[in-house]
């Protein structure tokens, strides 16, 4: 009777979130809060510890359905898949990337800066439309929903 009156409750606190993905544990069916405000297009407004003046702003559209991305680096084209497991977001090393050069030096550095930033992120946080990619507690990048 004590495990029902539990399961009882359980299902009542998941059911109160609006957006839940279904995973099966031990078989019992447990409910996780999945980021439904990550999917779509993001504007990079800034990367820490760079001077950020881009010719072209690196921009990313996020799929949460398909576990991907893809988007601009700054000079290139790039696409690529992602873990998200509550706030833990990982970009896979395997970046797929065009080979355009980039118009400037300056903006060949931007785009390592942003690639080599992006595959430090082990987090995120949403704030309206603001999103914030993150190494633990220190913020990267921050982007601006298109």
């Amino acid at each position: 009777m004590r495990k029902i009156f539990l399961y009882i409750i359980f299902g009542i606190g998941i059911t109160s979130c609006h957006s839940s993905k279904k995973i099966v544990t031990d078989n019992v069916v447990v409910e996780k809060k999945v980021a439904p405000n990550l999917n779509g297009s993001w504007q990079l407004q800034m990367i820490f510890a760079s001077d950020n003046n881009w010719s072209n702003v690196p921009s990313m559209n996020i799929n949460l359905t398909d576990r991907a991305f893809s988007g601009n680096s700054g000079c290139n084209n790039i696409k690529g898949k992602f873990t998200l497991i509550d706030s833990y977001l990982g970009f896979d090393k395997n970046i797929i990337s065009t080979k355009m050069a980039c118009a400037s030096a300056a903006d060949n550095r931007y785009e390592k800066a942003f690639l080599s930033a992006l595959l430090k992120v082990n987090k995120y946080t949403i704030n309206n439309d603001e999103l914030d990619l993150g190494q633990g507690e220190i913020v990267l990048m921050k982007f601006k929903r298109n």
